[in-house]
């Protein structure tokens, strides 16, 4: 009898893309619109939101894709669900909060991921948007050492998209 073995058919595929992660209380458009400004860069919000499918509910994240100065993509993602829809039939009362889901767990403490393809941009991205007082702190990091090989794959497949 033959062994079976199982495949990852990303296993192998390089995951070369710079990750910061961002906390503020800027809307997504807001910070979109203030990182458009600030460096030229085109981000635009996809026309449908990325959904994820858990525990009964389909899970809505915004996802921005655009350029850079040099014409290389960038992509915004929200870390924190912008809506939900569930299968409960009673929905949610006034005095209950929308709930929200992280689409990386492991970095939860970050509200937005941008992923830039150079590391020389992204390490001036981090050390511009540290510099907005609107911008609680922003770092940046190395997906493959802080998410989970599932979460940097997702975010592999959202930049690729």
């Amino acid at each position: 009898m033959a062994k079976m073995t199982h495949i990852n058919a990303l296993e192998r595929v390089k995951m070369n893309f710079s990750t910061v992660g961002v906390r503020t209380t800027l809307r997504d458009f807001e910070l979109a619109y203030w990182l458009n400004l600030q460096y030229g860069l085109t981000l635009v919000c996809r026309p449908d939101p990325l959904d994820t499918w858990e525990e009964s509910a389909v899970w809505e994240y915004n996802v921005f894709d655009g350029k850079d100065q040099n014409g290389e993509a960038i992509c915004m993602i929200m870390n924190i669900s912008s809506g939900a829809n569930t299968n409960k039939v009673e929905g949610w009362s006034l005095f209950e909060s929308m709930p929200e889901k992280h689409l990386l767990p492991s970095v939860k403490h970050w509200d937005y991921i941008l992923i830039a393809e150079s590391s020389d941009f992204a390490f001036d991205l981090e050390s511009a948007l540290k510099k907005n007082p609107k911008i609680t702190t922003a770092q940046y990091f190395e997906a493959h050492t802080q998410l989970t090989q599932q979460e940097t794959h997702l975010l592999y497949e959202i930049r690729n998209v």
